[in-house]
């Protein structure tokens, strides 16, 4: 990300969010955890996973001027059973699929910590 999202091509002063290179582009994070869905979430033992993205999406992504999908996110493969890997990949298949007709998630701070 260094190399790339870097200023005078991803973005520049001024010249970021909708504007430069990047504008109306689409990315999307595909993430892996070490940790279960639930120790994810406001009251888990790791907090809200958005909290994370919010400095990825919205401070780096957003701010080059991508249009940011919703994140795939796959939680402890490494411990999960094998079904539910199948599971996982044929979820990430399955989206993939239909990934040109999704709508980017919302660049506001509710999305991502809520009213």
């Amino acid at each position: 990300m260094d190399r790339v999202l870097c200023q005078g091509f991803a973005f520049d002063l001024p010249g970021f969010y909708d504007a430069r290179f990047l504008k109306g582009k689409l990315a999307l994070l595909s993430l892996t955890t070490g940790g279960l869905a639930e120790m994810y979430t406001r009251t888990g033992v790791r907090g809200d996973f958005k909290y994370f993205l919010w400095l990825l999406q919205h401070g780096t992504l957003h701010f080059c001027g991508f249009k940011v999908l919703a994140p795939q996110i796959s939680f402890a493969p490494e411990t999960a059973s094998e079904e539910e890997r199948k599971k996982m990949v044929a979820s990430w298949t399955q989206r993939l699929e239909s990934i040109w007709k999704e709508v980017p998630i919302p660049y506001t701070a509710p999305w991502y910590f809520g009213q």
